[in-house]
């Protein structure tokens, strides 16, 4: 043995613990002191790398032992990076582009001479270098670029970017060294730079380059006809890059125009009439050409139309003419000389004027248009004259009598005679002639209606037809009228005449109690006179008329109506007599009556003549219903019968057929014959010990159940409606002996003595009780007292004993059995053992004679046990440990405890320890373990072991041992052994430790400043689940919590010093905590910082709140464009900065520091210094308008200016403007020098004034002017005085300058011209001069007038959906005060507004229509035309015809609604009582709300929607959300009781609250469908209801559900039928061997079943699907017929009559005069379908004859032949009842047959 060993396989950053043992022959000595090995630090692992620009974050997971990390990244060309860190990253500077770089980490451990092995490769790819040597060349006319650079190293792509300066810029993407541009913009600077992309980064950007495109082509070119002198001026944007301009015309014909020119507009003249030029303007670059045409075309005036035409046709004139060159449009104008206009509006070479007036001269014109001018060209007139106007106030009237009319009219112009019309349409016309206003016509048919006109004639043309007014001629009298009355009908006739022509109105009329009556008005010929009063007369009156006359017709005679019905008939019957009386109230108009009386059942019908008020009738028949009439005679009309009384006579009596008593039943039959009338039945008995019962009954049979042991009468009586019958004679007869009741065992359980005792039975003479024991022997004992005492009995057994009553005739059946229970054998030879090992105890005896069960009892001190087996062993294995039992064992019998055995002793083991718990402290360390102290224990021995192996023991004498100085981190556990002289026991439970986790070291902290947080790092302690890390400050404390070795704390609050630990954690315990290390957070950043601008200082000041923990403060003040900055670095709260540049926008922001931390910045504050003052002012005069125009350089920060003149006299003027450098100064006086200044403003400051200068206006030496416009004439009158002085040929030349600064002239020698070409929307200034020089002294004082505002621009509609208007707005007009807004539907509907504004609201708009809008202008006396129409349509009408259906099932509702025409979709809402909505979408009329809530009522309601505009809601309608009906019912049949069967439905719960349930059962009983129900349940919560229903019903069972919201349909029906009545008329026949019982069939039966019920439980003999069964050998005279269903059995129907088979009983050794005896027979049932049949033999009688019977069958019996005493029965049916008899057959004679035994086969194998 050496010294020293070998440790293999340790794992890297691992401190292990050595410790040497010695051995010595397998027994340890002491261990060494602990030695400690470390080893290597492991390997860096999950290498990651997280490249941006020349910097790589490398990361990795910790590495066990390592202490700090070195990480090295090196390219192929020996290129190396390095960074060392202790954390789990360290950042990689100064990396070069285009390189591929390797990058390993290694971990080094701390004063250890090992490092790691060097990591695994991490490869790098930095970005590509940017590219160099950019170049950019531009393509004029294509506006494309060419980008070129040269190849970078890495580079798989390059982007070229080309950026225009104004935040817009283009890009191409290639795998080349260039690349092209397109799309560039015109007349833009470009920079331009090239960006290398790397597979994994993109370079930096390359050097900017710059490039400029050519000039961009004219845009926005206008062209402006001026139609006066055949010109045009074209204008256009001004392009960017171009140095000049050239515009040409281009007409289709050839003509063409140009001009050149610097600016932006020039004019081309002349143009011809009736052309259409292309326009272009060709902007011209110092290089580059570009044109742009002009959209459209420019359309010169149109040429005058020719070849005028005139065609007229009734109020429609169609106008033709030859098509004018250059017009788009023609307007046809009609007018009379009286003002009259019709106009007509066409785009063709004809148009039609409609609505000409009839009776007019019109002069008809026609004027050519086009959009490029507002004056027309007229053609010459022509002239058209109408036709007269159609006569008006036409009347006709009608002569009755002549049958002639008068026809009259009003006179109409132009009109030279006239001619009236009558035709009736029906081929018959008359007309007649008159120069005057009216005139007759004769021969008119009667009864005819007439359409009358009148047409007026003219010269040239007839006018139309006047209104057409009707006439009707007087009617037709109708001959032959007629009445006849109806016999048969109360208050009825017909009247009829003869037919007439032509419609007319008969009225039939009568006077009625004072008043005239009107019975009829028709128009047919004849009349139904109906509601007249029975037996009166009328005295009728027939008028003929229509709308114009009306005549009496001539009546024959008088109207008489047939008697009416008697009254108040009523019928008395004379119970016992077989008569009745009938009744009724008398009228004096009858001459004679008639009653009659008849059988509801049929059959001869009585009547009875009377002349008064009643009349008898006698003989009639018992038990009849009888129906009784009276009909009144009167002038040979028979009058209603009167309404029918009925009445039943009184029952007819019974007659009792039978009275039947079972022996050994308590039931007894009665039966009787039906008696007619009877209602039901009242059965009577009366018992001779006082009892009386009745019963009542519609049957004609009675089963009723008597008390035994009585002599009794009955009889029966017919019950009717009114009458009694005669009670029937009565029946005698006799109940049998009471069955012994209350048999009761008083002495049992003894060894040989038993006593019974009973109550007594009425109608006993004696009792016979049998004991019969459960090995087959039994005791007898006859007594005529009510008790018996065995003293004969056997120990062990079990006795059962019945009694029985006895009289003359009858044994009762067998009392209800009482048991008589002997005690069991006390049990012998106890043998108690035990197995330590098994800790079970086991105990066994000699078995008990009568004994079903053992109870052993085991005690054992306090303790005792016990269990209980019916084998002669027991097995004790939960006995308590180290106690001394007693064993004992008692027999029992179900009923009986027999005496315990003598006892056994045995002595148990130790009990094993219990309740192991430890617990631990957590600062020491130290473990205490507790258990519970056991019986039987010597000492215990606590074992610890741990997961690593460690293991430590140690004893005690007590339940507890304290353990010290575990090691910390691991995890024990802990067991304990009880232990004494013969056994040890360890416990089963163990419990485990964990020692107290190991101390956090090498605890750190970084401050991250910019965030304000921490990461806390430390190395990893043992047995630690998780850290937690506190950090404690003055102000507040932040903790963490982590299963990692780093946590970052956040949340910290600025400003604060925190001191940071770290406790290692597991589950129950945390270690102490780790050395305190200082941290301090980031400083708070300033608040409120604000900035202050002096404007008369130049001076800004920065203030702030102060904050705590900082060291000093730095304010930094940025300009917008970054161009200047000032910063101050100041330890107080405020700083100041002078002599701020002007027209500048600066960003301000304060940081607080503290020592190498900065906060983050304040909130940004902006200010604005002072303006700078304007510079480069300069100006000049328009001595047209008599104003300057100043402009200046744009001044830095300025956001408006004013320039201000002053001139000598006071005179001042102004202007200002926020976007121009130049401004207009108006209303300048003349001959004044003005000094001018510009001052800039911002919203801070107002710079002081630029400087100044200086100009004159010109002196106005004439006077003043006026000026006139021509609204729509495109024209200005000048008027002026004449100069003094001047000559009279001078020439005054009038200059008007537009406020678009073009320019109108015109001149004269007189006072006054015309400015022509004035164009609308402008205002100008005019001025009159006598020089040419317009500046000249001889000039007029300015004067300012506006032309008609143009029709308004951009007209825009935007309708409101929710208040129905539209808000029309437009360009406004620089000259219009006022508008007017007209919106006009297609309905006819119009809207109109007024206002100052460009915009206005029209409200009221009607939904669903469109609307077409148009906007006026107006300035003072001018309106401008109206604009182009736009359309708006309003939204759609709120939907009706809303409809709701509700889906339960889902709690959903359909919602639909009859669709409107512009509706594209529609919204459906459903809104509770208590707010909550619920939507559903759809394009159509319909759509489903779902998620509705159950038992709540919504409110439904639609919202259409064109895509634009929502209706209004419709009308809601509120449906609630009813509960669906339950989805399972189920009906349970409770068993039938009393021919009622009660019927249990129940359902399932609906998920609704608050609902309830209603059960409904409709049917019919017995199958008659004459005899229907409907019975139904109280609306209830539950969830069954039961109903009782009579035997033989059908029944439908359905369920409804109800809340607050409504009530649900019905569930779906489920039908069924109760279990059937019992069978009627069951008939036995035949004698005791064979008999057939036979019945009627009950309704609903499925089967019938017939039972000896002289047993119990019954035996069943028959069960058949027909109605008759055989049996054979009756033994019982108590047979009972059921029928059944699937829903149950009826009620028992006992059967009469029946003959039982009655055998002598012998013993088998009984043989008298040689005959054989009687076997007994034994049958034991071995399987379902296979018997064993047994007897005793003798010798001599080998043979027998065995007789099977199948009971349910009507085959033929079976007989065998066997020699022995058995044989083996197979092949039974299953479910069939078999009886066997046997007999002894000799060679010569047989022997009697036994009794005989049956037995019912159970079910078949199963196929």
């Amino acid at each position: 043995m050496g010294t020293s060993c070998h440790l293999d396989n340790l794992v890297c950053g691992q401190q292990y613990s050595v410790v040497v043992e010695a051995m010595h022959t397998g027994c340890p000595g002491p261990a060494s002191p602990p030695a400690m090995l470390t080893t290597e630090p492991c390997v860096p692992t999950n290498l990651s790398v997280h490249y941006n620009v020349s910097t790589a974050q490398v990361m990795w997971d910790a590495a066990s032992g390592a202490s700090s990390y070195s990480v090295e990244a090196v390219t192929d060309q020996g290129s190396t990076v390095t960074c060392n860190t202790t954390n789990n990253g360290c950042s990689l500077h100064g990396l070069q582009c285009g390189h591929i770089y390797n990058v390993t980490a290694t971990a080094t451990a701390h004063n250890q001479a090992c490092d790691s092995l060097i990591s695994a490769t991490h490869h790098l790819m930095t970005e590509p270098c940017p590219p160099s040597n950019v170049q950019a060349n531009i393509s004029c006319e294509q506006l494309t670029a060419t980008v070129s650079w040269e190849r970078s190293n890495l580079a798989v792509d390059y982007v070229a970017y080309l950026d225009n300066q104004n935040g817009q810029y283009t890009s191409c993407a290639t795998i080349d060294t260039q690349c092209t541009v397109s799309g560039l913009a015109c007349g833009t600077e470009y920079n331009v730079w090239v960006k290398a992309l790397g597979q994994q980064n993109n370079s930096s950007d390359s050097t900017v380059v710059s490039a400029t495109s050519g000039p961009c082509k004219p845009s926005s070119i206008e062209a402006i006809m001026d139609c006066e002198v055949s010109s045009a001026t074209v204008s256009w944007q001004p392009s960017v890059g171009a140095v000049s301009y050239a515009a040409e015309l281009t007409a289709s014909s050839g003509h063409t125009s140009s001009c050149t020119t610097n600016h932006t507009n020039c004019q081309l003249s002349p143009l011809q009439c009736g052309e259409e030029y292309n326009v272009t303007v060709t902007a011209r670059g110092e290089g580059c050409n570009s044109t742009g045409p002009m959209a459209g075309h420019l359309t010169t005036e149109p040429c005058v139309p020719q070849n005028l035409s005139v065609h007229y046709n009734v109020s429609r004139a169609q106008v033709m003419w030859a098509a004018a060159s250059g017009a788009s449009s023609y307007s046809v104008e009609a007018v009379t000389d009286q003002g009259s206009r019709v106009t007509c509006n066409t785009t063709n070479n004809s148009c039609s004027l409609n609505g000409l007036q009839c009776g007019q001269i019109y002069n008809v014109t026609v004027s050519s248009h086009n959009q490029a001018c507002n004056n027309t060209v007229t053609s010459e007139p022509q002239c058209l004259m109408t036709e007269p106007c159609p006569p008006s106030n036409v009347q006709a009237n009608v002569t009755c009598e002549q049958l002639t009319s008068t026809v009259s009219w009003e006179q109409s112009d132009l009109a030279v005679g006239y001619v009236a019309y009558l035709d009736n349409q029906n081929g018959h016309y008359t007309s007649c002639v008159s120069a005057d206003t009216q005139c007759s016509a004769s021969g008119l048919t009667c009864g005819t209606v007439y359409d009358v006109w009148v047409k007026a004639l003219g010269e040239k043309y007839n006018s139309s037809d006047s209104t057409v007014v009707t006439l009707t001629s007087a009617p037709c009298l109708p001959g032959a009228v007629e009445v006849e009355v109806n016999c048969n009908s109360d208050g009825a006739a017909v009247v009829s005449w003869n037919t007439t022509h032509g419609t007319a109105n008969f009225s039939l009329t009568a006077p009625v109690s004072g008043s005239l009556q009107t019975f009829c008005t028709t128009q047919q010929n004849s009349c139904n006179v109906t509601n007249l009063t029975c037996g009166e007369t009328y005295n009728l009156s027939l008028t003929v008329s229509n709308e114009q006359c009306s005549l009496a017709v001539p009546m024959p005679a008088n109207l008489t109506t047939r008697p009416c019905p008697p009254q108040r008939v009523g019928v008395n019957l004379q119970c016992g007599s077989s008569s009745t009386v009938l009744s009724w109230e008398e009228d004096s108009d009858v001459d004679l009556y008639t009653a009659t009386a008849i059988k509801a059942s049929g059959g001869e019908v009585k009547k009875c003549n009377s002349t008064g008020s009643t009349c008898p009738f006698n003989s009639l028949a018992c038990g009849e219903t009888y129906n009784f009439t009276v009909t009144a005679h009167s002038q040979g009309c028979c009058s209603q019968a009167s309404d029918t009384v009925s009445i039943q006579t009184e029952p007819c009596q019974p007659v009792i057929t039978s009275a039947q008593v079972l022996c050994q039943s308590d039931q007894v039959q009665i039966s009787w014959h039906q008696a007619s009338g009877v209602m039901n039945y009242l059965v009577t008995a009366m018992g001779s010990l006082g009892y009386v019962d009745a019963y009542n009954t519609t049957q004609t049979l009675l089963s009723a159940t008597l008390p035994c042991g009585q002599d009794y009468n009955v009889t029966v009586q017919g019950q009717g409606s009114e009458c009694d019958s005669v009670r029937s004679s009565p029946a005698f007869f006799k109940t049998s002996p009471c069955v012994p009741q209350d048999v009761t065992t008083y002495v049992q359980c003894e060894s040989s003595v038993g006593s019974v005792s009973w109550g007594p039975s009425d109608g006993a003479e004696s009792y016979v009780a049998v004991a019969t024991g459960l090995d087959g022997h039994n005791h007898q004992c006859v007594t005529n007292t009510t008790s018996c005492t065995w003293n004969d009995l056997h120990c062990g057994e079990e006795y059962t004993v019945v009694v029985r009553a006895k009289d003359d005739n009858c044994t009762t059946v067998p009392s209800n059995s009482s048991v008589i229970h002997m005690d069991p054998c006390v049990p012998q030879n106890l043998v108690a053992s035990a197995d330590c090992n098994m800790k079970v105890v086991s105990l066994s005896w000699d078995a008990s004679n009568g004994t079903k069960l053992y109870m052993v009892s085991a005690e054992g001190g306090d303790n005792t046990t016990g269990l209980t087996t019916n084998v002669t062993t027991a097995h004790f294995s939960d006995l308590a440990c180290g106690h001394n039992y007693s064993l004992t064992v008692t027999p029992h019998n179900l009923q009986c405890p027999g005496s315990s055995s003598a006892p056994a002793s045995i002595q148990t083991w130790p009990c094993p320890p219990s309740g192991i718990s430890t617990t631990q402290d957590c600062l020491s360390g130290n473990v205490t373990v507790t258990w519970q102290a056991c019986n039987g224990s010597d000492y215990y021995t606590v074992t610890m072991e741990s997961d690593s192996g460690l293991s430590e023991t140690s004893m005690s004498n007590s339940n507890q041992k304290i353990i010290p100085g575990l090691t910390c981190g691991h995890n024990f556990s802990v067991s304990v052994t009880a232990s004494n002289q013969q056994c040890n026991t360890t416990s089963s439970e163990t419990t485990s430790l964990q020692s107290v986790p190991c101390v956090p070291t090498n605890v750190s902290v970084v401050m991250d400043c910019a965030n304000n947080t921490a990461l806390v790092s430390w190395s990893a302690s043992r047995g630690a689940f998780q850290y937690s890390v506190t950090a404690r400050g003055s102000h507040s404390n932040v903790s963490c919590q982590t299963s990692d070795l780093s946590c970052s704390l956040g949340n910290l609050t600025c400003g604060s010093s925190y001191t940071v630990q770290v406790a290692a954690m597991d589950d129950s315990c945390s270690s102490v905590p780790s050395q305190a290390v200082v941290l301090n957070s980031a400083p708070c950043p300033p608040q409120n910082v604000s900035a202050h601008f002096n404007c008369s200082s130049n001076d800004m000041t920065i203030s702030w709140d102060a904050t705590r923990e900082a060291d000093h403060f730095l304010v930094s003040v940025v300009t917008d464009n970054g161009g200047i900055s000032e910063s101050c670095n100041t330890t107080d709260t405020e700083c100041s900065l002078g002599n701020v540049t002007c027209g500048k926008t600066f960003t301000v922001h304060v940081t607080s520091v503290r020592g190498d931390c900065s906060s983050q910045q304040s909130q940004t504050h902006t200010v604005q210094s002072a303006p700078c003052p304007p510079q480069g002012i300069r100006g000049n005069l328009d001595c047209v308008t008599n104003s300057a125009w100043i402009s200046w350089d744009a001044a830095p920060g300025a956001d408006s200016y004013t320039v201000s003149a002053v001139g000598g006299g006071n005179h001042t003027a102004n202007c200002s403007t926020s976007s121009n450098t130049t401004c207009e100064v108006e209303d300048l006086e003349c001959g004044v020098l003005y000094n001018f200044s510009v001052t800039a403003k911002n919203s801070q400051c107002e710079s002081p004034p630029g400087a100044t200068i200086d100009l004159q206006t010109a002196p106005c030496s004439l006077s003043a002017i006026m000026a006139i416009s021509q609204c729509h004439n495109s024209s200005i009158l000048v008027m002026w005085g004449l100069m003094e002085g001047g000559v009279g040929n001078t020439v005054y030349t009038a200059t008007a300058e537009a406020s678009d600064h073009s320019r109108l002239y015109c001149n004269d020698t007189g006072t006054s011209c015309y400015l022509y070409g004035a164009q609308c929307d402008l205002r100008y200034t005019i001025i009159v001069a006598a020089s040419s020089d317009q500046c000249s002294s001889m000039r007029s004082p300015p004067y300012r007038i506006s032309m008609e505002p143009c029709p308004p621009r951009n007209v825009t509609v935007d309708s409101s959906c929710e208040d129905h208007s539209a808000l029309v707005s437009w360009t406004r007009s620089p000259v219009a005060e006022t508008y007017s807004v007209v919106a006009m539907a297609a309905d006819g509907h119009v809207h109109m507004c007024n206002t100052t504004s460009n915009n206005c609201s029209v409200s009221d708009l009607h939904c669903d229509e469109q609307y077409t809008v148009f906007v006026t202008a107006h300035h003072e006396n001018c309106s401008s035309r109206a604009s182009q129409n736009a359309t708006v349509n309003t939204g759609p009408c709120q939907p009706d015809g809303v409809s709701v259906t509700f889906h339960c099932n889902n709690q959903s509702a359909v919602l639909s609604w009859t669709p409107r025409d512009n509706a594209v979709e529609y919204y459906g809402c459903a809104q509770s009582a208590n707010g909550e909505m619920l939507y559903c979408y759809s394009t159509d009329g319909n759509c489903t709300i779902e998620g509705l809530e159950c038992g709540t009522v919504y409110n439904f309601s639609v919202q259409a929607s064109d895509g634009t505009c929502n209706s209004s809601f419709s009308e809601s309608v509120q449906r609630g959300a009813v509960p669906c009906p339950p989805d399972t019912v189920e009906v349970q049949l409770l068993p039938m009781q009393t021919e009622v069967q009660v019927t249990r439905v129940s359902w399932t719960q609906i998920s609704c609250r608050d609902t309830e349930y209603m059960l409904t059962l409709t049917g019919s009983l017995l199958g008659d469908s004459q005899a229907l129900f409907e019975l139904s349940s109280y609306w209830t919560n539950s969830t069954y209801f039961e109903i009782p229903l009579p035997c033989g019903s059908s029944y439908e069972a359905t369920v409804q559900s109800r809340n607050s919201a409504g009530t649900s349909n019905a569930s779906v029906a489920l039908s069924g039928t109760t279990a059937p009545c019992p069978p009627s008329a069951v008939v036995y026949s035949g004698n005791s061997t064979f008999a057939s019982i036979s019945w009627n069939a009950s309704v609903y039966a499925t089967v019938y079943t017939l039972y000896d019920n002289s047993v119990t439980p019954w035996t069943q003999l028959c069960r058949v699907v027909g109605l008759s069964c055989s049996l054979s050998n009756i033994t019982s005279s108590s047979l009972v017929i059921t029928a059944s269903n699937a829903a149950g059995e009826s009620e028992a129907e006992l059967i009469t009559n029946v003959i039982p088979h009655v055998r002598r009983r012998r013993h088998l050794l009984e043989v008298q005069d040689g005959d054989l005896s009687a076997p007994v027979l034994h049958i034991t049932q071995i399987a379902s379908t296979v018997v064993l049949v047994k007897w005793e033999t003798e010798d001599d009688t080998s043979q027998h004859s065995l007789v099977r019977r199948k009971q349910d069958s009507s085959s033929p019996p079976e007989e065998l032949t066997v020699y022995g005493g058995m044989i083996l029965v197979t092949e039974l049916s299953p479910n069939s009842n078999y009886c066997f008899t046997v007999s002894a057959s000799g060679s010569v004679t047989s022997g009697p047959e036994s009794e005989p035994v049956c037995v019912q086969t159970g079910p078949g194998l199963p196929q």
